[in-house]
C-alpha cells in the first residue's frame, strides 16, 4: 500500500473513531478546559481557530471566554482564499455566512495575522504531526505565513496513531492538546 492509500485509511479510521467517541460531552468539556487553561498561559494576542464540522470539538466557548478576559485579544476563523487560508476576525456575536464547503465564516470580519493557530486534527502522532482532511490548506498556509504562528493541534486522544508517515510538506505542530493530555 502506498503512502497516499495508507493515509486515506488512517483518515477514514480516525474519522470513524471521532464519530463514535463514548461520553462525548465529558471529553469535549475536558478538551475545552485544557484549551482554556493553555490559552490563559499562552503569549498570544491573535488566535486563529476553526468552526466545528465533521465531529470536531467546539472551541467557540473557550475562545469567547479568552476574548472576554482582555479586550486587546483577537480571535479569527479561517476563510479559504485560493490554495491557502486567510483568517478573519470573529467574536461571539459575529454574523456568519456559509463559506467554502458550507463552513461558516465571518460575514464582515477583517483579515488578521494570527500569532497562534488552533488547528483541527483528524488524527495525530506522538511526534506532533497532524493528519488532516487531505486538502493541504493548513500546511500551505503555515508555510506561507511570516512570522510563523505557534501551531497547536486540537484532537481527541482516541485519534492518536503511531505515525502518520509524515511527508516533506507536512508541518510538525508545536503542541497537540487533547481531552486527556498535552503532547
Amino acid at each position: 500500500m502506498d503512502s497516499a492509500d495508507a493515509r486515506k485509511l488512517q483518515r477514514e479510521r480516525a474519522l470513524a473513531l471521532r464519530g463514535q467517541i463514548r461520553d462525548r460531552p465529558a471529553k469535549e468539556a475536558a478538551l475545552h478546559g485544557r484549551v482554556s487553561q493553555w490559552l490563559q498561559q499562552a503569549d498570544a494576542r491573535a488566535v486563529g481557530f476553526f468552526w466545528p464540522v465533521r465531529g470536531e470539538p467546539d472551541l467557540r466557548g473557550a475562545l469567547a471566554d479568552w476574548l472576554a478576559a482582555d479586550d486587546r485579544r483577537i480571535a479569527a476563523l479561517p476563510v479559504i482564499a485560493g490554495e491557502t487560508l486567510e483568517f478573519h476576525q470573529w467574536s461571539p456575536d459575529s454574523l456568519v455566512q456559509a463559506g467554502a464547503f458550507g463552513i461558516p465564516v465571518p460575514a464582515h470580519g477583517r483579515p488578521v495575522q494570527p500569532d497562534c493557530l488552533l488547528i483541527p486534527c483528524v488524527g495525530f502522532d506522538r511526534a506532533r504531526f497532524r493528519l488532516g482532511y487531505g486538502g493541504g490548506y493548513y500546511d500551505r498556509t503555515f508555510a506561507s505565513l511570516v512570522p510563523w504562528p505557534l501551531a497547536v493541534g486540537i484532537a481527541f486522544d482516541e485519534t492518536r496513531v503511531d505515525s502518520i508517515d509524515p511527508q516533506p510538506h507536512d508541518m510538525q505542530l508545536d503542541v497537540v492538546l487533547t481531552d486527556v493530555a498535552q503532547y
